[in-house]
């Protein structure tokens, strides 16, 4: 489902609007008021230059609706002399839709271009132990340097799993779907300290390690969710409101990372099972595990 913002939903109406009252203060009248009404078709092509289509079509047709009631009202145009007018009009705004969805079509994503290199007889612009997709480090990269019991500190294993991704994938095509675990990505990455770990572990799953007391890290870990949760994830085909279900595990000091990210993963599980958009946190003793969310 394609959602619109109510700020670009009040710019596409407002635009134009904009534009009209400053055309009609001018108190024009004959050629000049033609030549005015006409440069509503220039208003949606601005717009293409900066949104997306469905903001574009929009204001096309709100640049459209006020040609027509400018020609009859503010200007009292005869309807010869209209129609030409709001015909160029339709041209330009319609020109304008298609030029927006030409150029979101232009930005293939990042797997799609790894695609075209490697066919090409190139080689992605990832090292080895960067995921293609997301920017992060991978499982590899992971595993390579956080095998066996923790020796540090006291650390809390978070994996993420995104709600709706094989149906996003069969129904809107795996590129879109590619657009919204790297937004995922980039949200977990942006609330974490650059210290802890962030990584794409397997198919739609995230994991992120964080450096932080069991007892304490909740309110970071909904954070994290929230983020996702409560802000669609914005593509070129428009703003999507998909979610994430998170499930987190301690990882003490002594402790085993598989063990620990088995947990935690199973906690994920636990959290799907109770409805998208879920938390649930999982202590070091596998028979606590209080839902948080």
């Amino acid at each position: 489902m394609l959602v619109i913002s109510r700020r670009e939903l009040l710019l596409g109406l407002v635009l134009p609007l904009i534009v009209v009252a400053a055309l009609v203060g001018l108190g024009l009248s004959g050629h000049q008021s033609i030549a005015c009404i006409a440069f509503l078709a220039a208003v949606p092509m601005f717009a293409a230059m900066f949104s997306r289509p469905l903001l574009t079509g929009i204001v096309a047709l709100v640049s459209v609706l006020s040609a027509m009631v400018m020609s009859a009202s503010a200007f009292g145009l005869r309807f010869s002399e209209a129609i030409p007018i709001i015909v160029g009009v339709i041209i330009g705004a319609s020109a304008a839709v298609l030029a927006s969805q030409s150029k979101t079509q232009s930005r293939p994503p990042a797997r799609a271009q790894a695609r075209e290199a490697t066919a090409a007889g190139g080689a992605p612009a990832t090292s080895p132990g960067t995921d293609i997709v997301t920017g992060l480090p991978n499982r590899a990269a992971v595993l390579s340097t956080l095998t066996g019991p923790n020796t540090s500190t006291a650390r809390v294993i978070m994996v993420i799993g995104c709600d709706g991704m094989a149906a996003l994938n069969e129904e809107r095509g795996r590129d879109l779907g590619d657009v919204f675990l790297f937004a995922v990505a980039g949200r977990t990455r942006w609330a974490l300290p650059e210290d802890d770990i962030v990584a794409r572990w397997h198919g739609d799953e995230i994991l992120a390690v964080v450096t932080a007391d069991p007892s304490s890290v909740g309110p970071t870990l909904q954070l994290i969710t929230d983020k996702v949760n409560h802000n669609p994830i914005r593509t070129d085909a428009g703003l999507i409101p998909l979610t994430i279900s998170a499930g987190a595990a301690a990882w003490p000091v002594g402790a085993d990372f598989a063990d620990a990210v088995d947990r935690a993963r199973r906690a994920m599980h636990a959290a799907k099972g109770q409805g998208p958009g879920r938390l649930v946190m999982e202590s070091a003793r596998e028979a606590e595990s209080p839902d948080v969310a």
